[in-house]
């Protein structure tokens, strides 16, 4: 048992007019999908998280603000991650998961903004992603996910009016 607090942390799905959402390869996972995410700064809003997070991670700027999930979700560090020292300050991370609407070609993504997390990047069908994600993610997107395919679903509507 562990008297470690949980770091800060903002998650951001990002579709097109599709319904697919950008996910990434992380650099420390070949094989494995995720969506971007951050940690969030002593005294920073969320959502300003969110922006700054989608920039460093995949360069995008312009993204429409969609809704969020209700809840912040936590998800431990397993023991075998190699954690900087910044993060073994923490027993894991609780997040707050952002939806935003970005309809441009992947190719119009970044990845070196910052610190690079991600090998490559593409457009994924969002229900397909729960299975791919690591193992200790994977509660957490098993509960946002379907929560965001309604809202991405009632969005991709309301556009075709």
């Amino acid at each position: 048992m562990t008297d470690k607090p949980y770091r800060k942390n903002v998650g951001i799905v990002v579709f097109n007019a599709q319904g697919r959402a950008i996910v990434g390869e992380r650099v420390e996972f070949p094989g494995s999908w995720q969506f971007p995410q951050g940690g969030i700064d002593e005294g920073e809003d969320y959502l300003a998280a969110a922006e700054r997070e989608l920039y460093e991670e995949i360069g995008v700027k312009d993204a429409t603000y969609v809704g969020e999930y209700k809840d912040w979700l936590d998800y431990d560090f397993p023991n075998f991650l190699n954690l900087h020292a910044e993060l073994q300050k923490f027993k894991g991370q609780t997040q707050k998961w952002i939806l935003y609407y970005w309809d441009h070609p992947i190719e119009d993504c970044t990845l070196d903004h910052f610190e690079r997390e991600f090998i490559s990047i593409k457009y994924m069908d969002l229900l397909e992603i729960p299975k791919l994600v690591v193992d200790f993610k994977k509660p957490a997107y098993e509960k946002f996910v379907p929560f965001f395919f309604t809202l991405v679903q009632n969005y991709i509507a309301d556009l075709k009016k």
